[in-house]
């Protein structure tokens, strides 16, 4: 799949009205793959987090939660927590 660009991709994120701070952090659990870009499936799970704060007014979580996991970056991430990364 693809990937958005981070500028275009930040100007998007920037348009919800969270902090920076909070892009920040939202950006970080999103890039699950750590590559400084969003592809589809992260972007979802950055606007996921994003509705969760704005709409549901849900604390940025300090790690991503596995049911938000693309079922495509699940091995990544599971090797990361094991100490493969």
């Amino acid at each position: 799949g693809g990937f958005l660009p981070p500028s275009v991709a930040r100007d998007v994120l920037v348009k919800t009205g969270l902090e920076k701070e909070q892009l920040r952090q939202i950006w970080n659990l999103s890039d699950i793959d750590r590559d400084g870009f969003l592809d589809h499936h992260e972007y979802v799970v950055a606007m996921f987090l994003c509705d969760a704060v704005i709409q549901k007014k849900k604390p940025i979580p300090a790690e991503l939660p596995t049911s938000v996991v693309p079922p495509s970056k699940r091995a990544l991430l599971n090797s990361r927590k094991s100490g493969g990364f």
